[in-house]
């Protein structure tokens, strides 16, 4: 199977999906992204608090705006 065959068989699983999985699967890829950019963040500024490296975390996830 060649890539587009596979990202063509993906798309056909995730329109058979229930709005809620569709939505549990979003939430679960935030997380996931949340948590690399937290080790990122802790990676880049060891000296930081948890807090400050949370706070820092979810403004690069929203694009500033929490």
């Amino acid at each position: 199977m060649n890539p587009q065959e596979g990202a063509g068989r993906q798309i056909e699983i995730y329109k058979r999906l229930s709005g809620a999985e569709k939505l549990n699967i979003a939430f679960g890829m935030w997380e996931m992204a949340l948590a690399q950019v937290r080790a990122s963040e802790k990676a880049m500024h060891p000296e930081l608090s948890n807090e400050e490296i949370e706070k820092r975390s979810r403004k690069r996830m929203t694009g500033g705006t929490v």
